[in-house]
Parts: structure tokens; sequence; C-alpha cells
């Protein structure tokens, strides 16, 4: 990322120290040179001026600025939660299926801060008798493992009964997040809104089962979200597994 403007930046300010030796030790030990047009000092200040600003700003670049783009951020206008690291938004979308009713989907989109890998899992819960996911199930449960500096979407399948279609409903949401190897330098300084969390074992967090839907985990201080449910969409569903997209990453 901007590859081209560090370059550009880099040659200025060799450029910048080699007029600036040449400014004030060239003509120094060489009088015999002569005076520059504009004066010896008008150089000396102008090189150690620019020589100056370049360094600073390629400081900047190489330890302050992100070197990643907030992706997330575009995609919800700055609107998302964070936990430990990893931000995430859930939205609603909805997939055209022909002449059958279309599918309606929780997208959770989400982004690597760090340039370590990490593993998270978070966990929606809806309103009692509401959308779910699967056929018995409650709570909608993502878990997954991120890449470093990873922006991705997973796109969960749900049943969403006519009642509720159009309608605005209020669902719970906590997350947990595992830094095998550590965080890493930060990609990324954009931060979002905190979340609520809960316990994980880790060792069984990618084996779904009916304790993760059923709404027995515990939440701890859960972020409240509103989503809107769409129309015209199915009001059953079998098992729905989700699909997970990753449009960027560190490789």
């Amino acid at each position: 990322m901007h590859e081209r403007r560090n370059f550009i930046l880099t040659l200025l300010f060799i450029a910048a120290l080699v007029w600036g030796v040449y400014a004030w030790i060239v003509l120094a030990v060489f009088p015999g040179l002569g005076e520059p047009a504009g004066g010896t000092l008008l150089h000396r200040i102008a090189s150690i001026s620019l020589a100056f600003l370049f360094g600073a700003t390629l400081v900047y670049i190489y330890r302050y600025e992100d070197k990643l783009e907030d992706n997330l951020g575009k995609r919800t206008m700055g609107q998302y939660y964070e936990f430990d690291g990893l931000c995430f938004a859930p939205l609603v979308r909805v997939t055209e299926n022909g002449n059958d009713l279309n599918q309606a989907e929780i997208s959770l989109y989400y982004q690597n801060r760090f340039e370590g890998p990490c593993e998270a899992v978070i966990h929606l819960r809806p309103p009692p008798d509401s959308i779910y996911s699967h056929k018995g199930a409650r709570d909608v449960h993502f878990a997954f493992s991120v890449q470093p500096g990873a922006y991705g979407v997973i796109h969960q399948p749900i049943a969403v009964p006519h009642e509720l279609q159009g309608e605005a409903i209020q669902i719970e949401m906590a997350a947990a997040v595992r830094w095998p190897r550590g965080h890493g330098d930060r990609l990324r300084s954009c931060q979002g809104r905190s979340c609520g969390t809960f316990e994980v074992d880790w060792a069984l967090a990618f084996r779904q089962s009916r304790h993760e839907l059923g709404g027995e985990i515990e939440l701890k201080h859960p972020t409240r979200v509103q989503l809107t449910m769409p129309e015209n969409v199915r009001a059953e569903i079998g098992r729905g597994e989700y699909i997970i997209e990753v449009f960027d990453a560190v490789s």
C-alpha cells in the first residue's frame, strides 16, 4: 500500500541529504567552488529544511501510519464493534432465489487490526421464537480462523418468521478472541465499540453442537444490536451452513 509514494519520498529525502552535504560540507571545505546561486546560506537552510520535512514524513509513514485501509469502516460507515483487536459488524442481506422465496442471511463482516492470525467466536442471541440458523435452534454462532490483517465476511442463512419480516429486532452479541502467536504489529489504528464476551473452551471451539445453538451459553455484558429483518424471505430452514469470504489479508 502506497509503495510508489513511499519510494518517491525516500528518493527526495536522499536528495535533500546530498544537497545538505554539498551546502554544509563541500562548500565549506572547498571555498574555491564559489558562491552558489542564491547564496550559501539559502542552500543550507533549504536543504536542512527539506531533509527534516521528508525525514519526519517517512518516520510517520513507517512508524505510525496504518499499513492497511479501514475496509470495514467503509462498509459500515464506521459503525462496528471490536474485541481484543478483531473488529466486526453483523448486517442483514438477502440472496435472491429466482421464482422461490429469497433467502435472508446475517452477514458478519470482520477485520483483523494486527499482523498475527487469530481465532474468533462470535455469538448472536436473538429474542426467543424469532430468527434461527438451524431448525430447532435459538442462537447464531460463528467460530472461525482469521488470517493476518484479514478483511472478510461470513454469510449465515437464517429463517425469519412471517410476523417478524419487515420488523426490527434486538439481538445480544458477545465475542471471544484468541491470538496463538500474539497480536504482532498493528496494521490498522481504527477501533470499534466494545463488545461483551463469554467463556470459550478453545479445544472444542470449532465443534458446533446443540450447546452453542440452544441458548445455554452465558453471555457476559452482551452488546445489544438492532437488525431490521427483510420481507418476502423464507420462514423455515433446515440446517444453514455459513460461507466465509476473505477479501483481503496479509500474505
